[in-house]
């Protein structure tokens, strides 16, 4: 008798162990994979931010169609649609961080051929846009080998030369255009380059992205909603978390 009853407190305490450890486990599973949805949350908003933030850095402030030909529609910088409750989709044009080229010879004022190190990175389409010495924008209309030949204002006929000269050795940036996006159907934000590699998962588990101006062209808020990659173990159910910030360009 005192055996059975030694054995049924044991099973009492065994049970109380494996459901103490069955609570802990969840709980863990819980906390992993909340830190991989809010991991995922402040990497897309950084990418959304950063690009927000660094819009307008060397890129011409009006006659935007005239000069990025390559994206439709690209009228203000950055360039935000909104649909109600559904993602906003926003693009936002700058200069490279680092240049693309450097002028390899001295050119003068109104000269429209530049001579440079490299044009492997450049074109006449999507690849056309040039930041020339953090002062004047041109586009490329020809590429020669390492000779570029380049208008400065496509508001008028013909190729239009630069403003001033510049030395051998100034940087050459190129204007990107970067458009953010959850692409319809899945849970990713997508970065699309335009470049012709269409757009491309930048960040997963993120379900939607709101965008409200707050002062245009200056001041954006910026949301983004992002799911757990998998069920709680605690509810069965997808976790979600919200993340905001409020951008200030920086140009």
């Amino acid at each position: 008798m005192e055996l059975l009853a030694a054995v049924l407190v044991l099973s009492v305490g065994m049970a109380a162990v494996v459901v103490a450890f069955a609570v802990q486990s969840r709980a863990y599973l819980r906390a992993d994979t909340k830190a991989t949805m809010e991991a995922n949350l402040r990497l897309g908003m950084n990418m959304v931010t950063e690009s927000l933030r660094n819009a307008k850095y060397g890129v011409p402030t009006a006659n935007l169609s005239s000069w990025i030909t390559w994206f439709s529609g690209f009228n203000s910088n950055p360039t935000i649609t909104t649909n109600g409750s559904n993602p906003a989709v926003i693009s936002v044009a700058s200069a490279t961080s680092q240049p693309v080229a450097t002028l390899t010879a001295h050119v003068d004022a109104a000269a429209t051929t530049l001579f440079v190190s490299s044009s492997s990175l450049l074109n006449t389409s999507a690849l056309s846009l040039l930041l020339i010495g953090d002062s004047e924008n041109a586009r490329v209309t020809g590429v020669n080998s390492t000779q570029l030949t380049i208008d400065t204002n496509p508001l008028v006929a013909g190729n239009q030369g630069l403003a001033r000269a510049y030395p051998a050795g100034t940087p050459v940036y190129r204007v990107d255009v970067i458009t953010f996006q959850v692409a319809s159907g899945t849970s990713q934000l997508t970065r699309d380059d335009h470049q012709g590699g269409g757009a491309q998962a930048a960040v997963e588990g993120i379900t939607n992205l709101q965008a409200l101006t707050v002062t245009a062209g200056t001041q954006y808020d910026i949301t983004l909603t992002a799911r757990s990659p998998q069920l709680d173990a605690m509810t069965a159910q997808y976790l979600t978390n919200s993340l905001r910030s409020k951008v200030t360009l920086a140009n």
